[in-house]
């Protein structure tokens, strides 16, 4: 697609958004009313999830690289606010599922309008994400120099004649060609050898297997042409010496065996027409899934993308030379002058200061702001500071006779009435508005066509590097100011001839001095550098690779028929469809950026759970490839006989912590979440010690801040084990469900379909609701049992039968005990004891 058609998306996009900004305007000034209020924070959801799915497309396609930074900007807002809705629904609905059918027919979504894909984080960033992990993890695994000389370096070295630059560059070569075989040799576990063996000798058995049967085959067509031929020599040599006299036919004879032999060929030759051209109507129609489908215009639509995600490199670079050619300009032009109305301006304040109360304020500190504080008046002026002060005396005069006159009385407080709902106004829609603002005013009344190259706007430029500079060189000017206004200081006391020192301001000192406590707290890893810790831990195998997997490979459908069911008090239950949204909303979306993560409801831990095999692995690779993860692995069996001792331990958490967030977004992962928190640890696994870091796990999880992408993700098989801190740890619960019948039928078709033998009438629909609660790991097993080779040899004359694949389900048995037990705990949630609180109150 063009860029013109991405610019009109992103301007509909924007028009879109503008009016959801008015509607979050008239919802400010109108509360509803609490059973209002549910229908109208799931309409502003599912608007925020169409608008949040167009960006997407905008972000992920457009070239233009201001145009990409505002968009983004937008997208980290609208998904921020998304989630604070969807928070906002689970606290009135008190349930992480809803089924919105009515609200979407209204507004003529289908749920592909509100269905978000994969690339949220834009699929350049994730591939640069997994280049720069991969290049950690090959510089960690980089041999040290070795004193034994090869015969190859031995060569290169006799080698005298070649210029020493040519000889350098071969063995720089050389070394980089050596070093990921050396990677692999460390890092190939003893299972790894076997199986890379195992693979090996089944390669060549099947080499040495496919090669007798070709010469067997050959054999067996030459001995069959053989005979063919002597048979026929034979009898011809007997006709020729009169052994044999042919007999002759009538020619009426060869006519009619000629007649229906055609009329028996024109028969079958009609129907597999016909065949045929029902097989291509039903095709066209979407009818049948056929065996192989062309992909041409699917590869046709992945170049273009991938041709203009090519683009993006070549427009970003572009547009830095501008904007590096442009800030030199303005270094040179204005900086000089920017200092000394900085300076001047801040002089002014000292003046004002000193006039008034005749000492001066305290400079506001640098990680407030500076002196940016004083050029925006947000520090307080004299005639403030002196109201203050009265008013602060005033206060005290009162305490005191209060204290005085009055005895102390115990208020009881009086209960209040429950208010109506209200939206509350968040950073997130500041950052909306603030974005919405932003393109009215440099981007509303500009004229596209003049830029069909898509080249960047120097004033925007201009603008965005005078903010930055001013910045700049307040920096310089504060530093100044601040060693000017010491020396002010001293001479004002020398003057008083007191030891008196400036006021200083007790909030920001109080500002300044948390700071420095929490410097020195999260700095006790300080003099060792990120790296050596990161080396430390991928040698401990803490830091682990993940398979690659998606959310658009999780099998699951949507629950088409829970709107009526809950609405008609029926029995109804989540999908393996929901599941994948949810994980999307709790886990991806808040982990894509540093601004998103600073904006959405922060959630620091999820739980996800269910019987085995029913996918909880594939999910958690599936969390960590979205975002292009760092994943920690923290499971009782990796840390088995590692940092023992409670020191070690502690050091173990606060290592994680710096490198999670050095490189973040990152992924502390659990698998067994229950064990640390088991009420009784079986005999077998007791020698794991899965206990020995609980305490440390609550620690790590409470010192997850907003901006650290940073997800503790746990898995756990039978969570009704574990105590109340379990539950306490974690702020969400997913639960993946047992397969359902809209599911099952989906995988059986896509999973038969593939094989071009078999039929495609074959009754899915009997298999799918025979099979309802089996895992899809365990169906996929057994249809691949069932269609060996020779079975799929034979499908031509002998068609699958759905008995087959039941015959071999049948040996499955459903756990019934762990689906009851899992009901159990999913009351011990805390949406469910809110819930049944909501129950009583009514």
């Amino acid at each position: 697609m063009s860029h013109v058609y991405y610019t009109e998306l992103w301007l509909v996009t924007r028009s879109d958004l503008e009016k959801l900004l008015e509607l979050e305007r008239k919802q400010q000034d109108t509360p509803l009313k609490k059973k209002v209020a549910l229908n109208f924070a799931l309409s502003m959801y599912l608007k925020y999830r169409n608008i949040v799915r167009r960006l997407i497309m905008c972000y992920d396609q457009m070239v233009h690289t201001q145009k990409r930074e505002l968009i983004k900007q937008m997208l980290d807002c609208a998904i921020g606010r998304m989630l604070e809705y969807k928070e906002e629904i689970v606290k009135l609905d008190y349930t992480n599922y809803q089924w919105p059918d009515d609200i979407l027919n209204r507004m003529k979504f289908t749920p592909d309008d509100i269905e978000l894909f994969a690339s949220v984080s834009g699929r350049e960033r994730l591939e640069e994400r997994r280049k720069f992990i991969q290049e950690l993890v090959e510089s960690a695994y980089k041999a040290p120099p070795v004193r034994e000389r090869s015969f190859s370096q031995l060569h290169i070295e006799s080698m005298t004649e070649l210029g020493e630059e040519t000889l350098k560059m071969r063995v720089s070569r050389r070394k980089m060609r050596a070093v990921p075989s050396k990677m692999e040799v460390i890092r190939e576990s003893p299972e790894e050898i076997a199986a890379r063996e195992a693979k090996l000798a089944a390669e060549k058995a099947m080499h040495r297997a496919i090669l007798l049967i070709q010469s067997h085959e050959r054999a067996r067509m030459g001995r069959c042409t053989g005979a063919d031929v002597k048979r026929i020599f034979d009898y011809n040599k007997k006709i020729a010496s009169g052994m044999i006299v042919p007999r002759k036919i009538d020619r009426s004879r060869y006519i009619k065996s000629a007649i229906t032999i055609q009329r028996a060929w024109r028969r079958y030759a009609a129907r597999k027409a016909m065949k045929r051209r029902i097989a291509r109507l039903e095709e066209a129609l979407g009818m049948i899934i056929p065996s192989w489908q062309s992909r041409k215009t699917i590869a046709k639509d992945e170049e273009n993308f991938q041709r203009r995600r090519a683009l993006m490199p070549i427009f970003e670079a572009h547009t830095k030379k501008t904007t590096s050619e442009e800030r030199t300009r303005l270094l040179r032009i204005r900086g000089p002058g920017l200092m000394e109305d900085i300076t001047d301006e801040i002089h002014e304040w000292f003046v004002i200061w000193y006039d008034t109360l005749g000492h001066y304020d305290a400079f506001p500190a640098a990680e407030l702001g500076g002196s940016v504080l004083i050029a925006t008046g947000e520090t307080s002026t004299p005639e403030e500071y002196l109201m203050e002060k009265l008013v602060k005396e005033k206060q005290a005069k009162k305490k005191r006779r209060r204290a005085e006159k009055m005895p102390e009385v115990k208020v009881e407080p009086v209960k209040q009435k429950a208010l109506d709902w209200k939206m509350p106004r968040t950073k997130a829609l500041t950052c909306l508005e603030e974005a919405n603002d932003d393109f009215i005013r440099n981007w509303s009344l500009r004229d596209e066509s003049d830029n069909p190259e898509q080249e960047e706007y120097l004033d925007l430029i201009t603008e965005k590097l005078c903010h930055e500079l001013q910045l700049e060189m307040r920096e310089i000017v504060d530093e100044l100011m601040r060693a000017e206004l010491e020396l002010l200081n001293k001479a004002l006391q020398k003057d008083h001839d007191k030891k008196k020192p400036a006021k200083v301001d007790k909030d920001i000192k109080k500002d300044t001095d948390t700071v420095r406590i929490q410097k020195k707290r999260e700095d006790i890893l300080e003099d060792v550098a990120v790296e050596d810790l990161f080396n430390e831990l991928l040698q401990a195998n803490i830091i682990r690779n993940y398979q690659i997997v998606f959310l658009r490979d999780w099998h699951g459908d949507l629950s088409y028929q829970n709107y009526e069911a809950r609405r008609e008090l029926r029995d109804y239950k989540e999908r393996l469809g929901e599941v994948k949204q949810l994980v999307l909303e709790y886990c991806v979306l808040p982990l894509i950026s540093k601004e998103t993560h600073q904006i959405a409801p922060l959630v620091r831990s999820v739980c996800i759970y269910g019987l085995p095999g029913a996918g909880k692995t594939l999910l958690a690779n599936a969390i960590c490839s979205e975002v292009g993860a760092l994943l920690f692995d923290v499971s009782a069996p990796v840390l088995l006989d590692k940092y023992v001792g409670k020191e070690k331990q502690k050091r173990l958490m606060n290592v994680i912590s710096k490198v999670a967030r050095a490189y973040a977004p990152s992924i502390i992962f659990l698998d067994g979440g229950e064990k640390p928190w088991l009420k009784k640890v079986p005999s077998a696994e007791r020698h794991l010690q899965p206990k020995r870091f609980a305490k440390y796990f609550v620690k790590l999880v409470k010192g997850i801040k907003p901006g650290d992408q940073i997800l503790f993700l746990s898995l756990s098989e039978e969570p009704q084990k574990a105590t109340a801190a379990f539950v306490k740890l974690h702020d969400k619960f997913i639960r993946v469900p047992t397969t359902d019948y809209n599911t099952l039928y989906m995988y059986y078709k896509d999973l038969l379909m593939k094989y071009h033998g078999v039929d495609r009438d074959i009754d899915v629909s009997c298999l799918a609701k025979t099979s309802v609660g089996i895992p899809l790991n365990i169906i996929r097993q057994a249809v691949e049992k069932v269609l060996s080779l020779y079975r799929r040899i034979t499908l031509k004359f002998k068609p699958l039968r759905p008995i087959e694949i039941m015959n071999e389900l049948l040996t499955y048995r459903y756990p019934t005990e762990m689906v009851e037990d899992l009901d159990k705990f999913e009351k011990r949630t805390p949406l469910a004891k809110a819930l049944r609180a909501k129950k009583t109150r009514d």
